[in-house]
């Protein structure tokens, strides 16, 4: 089974992105790990995502502890991770990957997971640079040595697949973010 490293925005989005793709290669024994963007270490949620990657079986949290940007609290001090220049945030994610060394990279859609949360979004465009730059020697030397993944998986939710999901949303007022069926390309049977 191959190792998987995922990259989320924020503690809870590992679960709701990939938590059933995670807890499969994990069960099988392949190295699992999940990056997430958001929040402090030392915040409330810190202990929030080492339960759930704990049941995950995908290691100890990995928090850059960038600013929400819709919750000053999540990391005081820090700058939001819509601040963060884009070299930075990349760098931090190419040491990630650097340090996990996964074959499978799992990150949120260029939508910004069903609705458009500004740092969905952003992980998306941090994270598909980083694998990139994570292969090439020259880019991020300091990082270690290079790794190629491959595949990266950009969770999705495809216009026939959120038929239950729509009237929860809707009465809290969100609009639904989702792309044609075509455009989700593979699937993963996590009913195990």
């Amino acid at each position: 089974m191959p190792s998987v490293l995922g990259v989320s925005a924020h503690p809870d989005d590992e679960s709701l992105l990939a938590g059933g793709a995670l807890a499969q290669h994990a069960a099988a024994h392949a190295r699992t790990a999940v990056v997430t963007m958001t929040w402090a270490r030392t915040s409330p949620r810190a202990t929030e995502l080492a339960d759930a990657l704990a049941v995950l079986g995908a290691g100890a949290p990995r928090m850059l502890g960038y600013r929400d940007a819709r919750n000053p609290r999540a990391a005081p001090g820090s700058p939001r991770l819509l601040d963060v220049p884009l070299d930075t945030a990349v760098g931090a994610v190419v040491q990630q990957i650097h340090d996990v060394r996964p074959d499978i990279d799992i990150t949120h859609d260029a939508l910004g997971q069903l609705t458009g949360h500004p740092d969905h979004r952003r992980t998306h465009q941090v994270t598909l640079p980083a694998v990139q730059d994570a292969a090439l020697p020259h880019l991020h030397p300091q990082a270690g040595e290079p790794r190629q993944a491959h595949t990266v998986h950009c969770a999705t939710h495809p216009d026939s697949g959120i038929a239950d999901l729509g009237p929860l949303l809707a009465d809290v007022g969100k609009q639904l973010l989702t792309v044609p069926d075509p455009y989700a390309t593979t699937s993963v049977d996590i009913s195990p």
